[in-house]
């Protein structure tokens, strides 16, 4: 059968006739990372801190779905005593076989910003981290709620955040899947941050679709038989 260009029979067009990313708004990222993370066996808590991470992240012009994904595949199939930190006076480290969680370093760094185990004037060694870009966003808001900026150095870089955004190594920190880094107050950035990008990679998108498709209740006999008013509508 030879199909026109406005053929009602066909759905949508080819796979190969697709561009190879899609633009989202940010909201729209951010609620896929939020599913796909819960599809992926985070806690609702720590998947909506993820979509959180990713959607700041694309706002400041790094692909964070790509990173968070990359991070989910990862974690995949780890218990939480061995990806959550230990917390301790200058020195975070993996509890278990690690590395740590990025999404739940960025909430436990949000959650001790202000007590002596997050104080940064004295500096915090960080470590080993998954995907450690996706800690940016968390470093952000302690940031604001600090007053000052907070400078992170790995080896062969170092960034700087505020409330605003980054300055700083942040393409090399991307290409990292794991590293160690240390923490310290900072000076604000010079303000040359990148610009918003919204582009994910289709491959990006499918794999986050396949992952929140596991936050949906299959379909069965009784969901089917329930569908629908329970009372005729005749009016």
């Amino acid at each position: 059968m030879i199909m026109e260009p406005n053929d009602p029979t066909r759905t949508g067009p080819a796979i190969s006739d697709l561009p190879p990313s899609a633009v989202l708004s940010r909201n729209e990222i951010e609620a896929l990372c939020t599913k796909a993370a819960r599809g992926a066996s985070l806690s609702w808590g720590q998947a909506e801190e993820a979509g959180f991470a990713a959607g700041w992240l694309h706002a400041h012009g790094i692909d964070g779905s790509a990173a968070l994904l990359a991070h989910l595949h990862r974690r995949a199939g780890m218990a939480w005593a061995d990806v959550c930190p230990a917390v301790g006076i200058g020195r975070w480290q993996a509890r278990g076989r690690g590395p740590i969680c990025s999404i739940a370093l960025g909430a436990a760094l949000s959650d001790h910003c202000g007590l002596p185990e997050g104080a940064l004037n004295e500096g915090l060694s960080v470590g080993p981290v998954s995907q450690p870009i996706l800690v940016l966003p968390f470093l952000s808001r302690m940031a604001e709620v600090l007053g000052h900026a907070v400078l992170l150095c790995f080896d062969g870089g170092e960034i700087c955040v505020d409330s605003h955004g980054t300055s700083g190594d942040t393409g090399r920190l991307t290409r990292l899947a794991e590293a160690s880094f240390g923490l310290s107050l900072g000076t604000h950035p010079d303000g040359s941050g990148c610009p918003p990008v919204y582009d994910c990679a289709h491959a990006t998108l499918t794999a986050l679709g396949d992952l929140a498709m596991r936050t949906t209740v299959p379909p069965s006999e009784r969901s089917r038989a329930d569908a629908g008013a329970g009372t005729a509508d005749n009016d």
